[in-house]
């Protein structure tokens, strides 16, 4: 099998939430034989977040990575055979982290565009953190496919429960907050809801698994796993 390099850590839970994913994945698809059914896998946690930000601690536009991310890209490409981002956001630099990693790099962002083909929509409601990802929409305008977004107001409510997961807490209010924006996409009559970003489907919790959502780590999970045994 090949080797597995994760370039997460933007999230810590996002990133174990990744990893469990993986595995359970590997448990479906791969004869297991004690500890040996699994892909061999390396892990870093990049702790900072994934983008460029400004002095107000907003995103700079257009949205850029964080070059410590293409470093780290550079050390772990050098330790593994393929490389996964279970982030959302990251995927702004994807072309600047496969220079940097010298290795395939699986797209999350292909795998959800591939399931929404597959599902024939023709109608989304993407979700993200700080606004929609703008590779979503760029993935999504070629096939083509029309997309909904929450308002200013819901997406503040949205982020504070995004970054309630990210510090290790989350509340009622916070898992209020991610029902609400699905709530409100779905009231669009969209034929699905993309989870444009990792934590979104922690405060969601079970209802992440709804039929009409798109849970792009648990794609990129499969995906991986499929990469790794073929």
């Amino acid at each position: 099998m090949k080797r597995m390099g994760v370039l997460g850590g933007m999230s810590a839970q996002a990133t174990m939430d990744f990893e469990a994913r993986v595995h359970r994945g590997a448990q479906a698809l791969i004869p297991q034989d004690w500890t040996r059914g699994y892909p061999p896998m390396v892990v870093w946690y990049h702790r900072e977040l994934p983008l460029r930000m400004d002095a107000n601690g907003r995103p700079v536009e257009p949205r850029q990575i964080d070059p410590r991310l293409a470093e780290a890209a550079a050390t772990l490409g050098a330790l593994v055979d393929f490389i996964v981002m279970p982030c959302n956001a990251a995927h702004a630099g994807l072309r600047e982290i496969r220079d940097a990693a010298r290795c395939p790099v699986l797209s999350m962002i292909d795998v959800v565009a591939e399931d929404v083909v597959r599902r024939t929509c023709r109608r989304v409601g993407l979700l993200g953190a700080r606004g929609v990802p703008q590779p979503y929409l760029d993935a999504l305008a070629e096939r083509p496919v029309a997309v909904e977004r929450i308002d200013a107001a819901l997406q503040l409510r949205l982020d504070a429960g995004i970054q309630a997961i990210m510090e290790g807490r989350e509340g009622k209010e916070e898992a209020e907050a991610a029902r609400a924006a699905v709530g409100d996409l779905r009231a669009r009559s969209v034929d699905a809801v993309i989870l444009g970003c990792t934590e979104i489907p922690l405060l969601l919790r079970d209802d992440a698994d709804a039929p009409d959502l798109i849970h792009p780590a648990a794609l990129l999970a499969e995906a991986a796993v499929r990469f790794a045994i073929a």
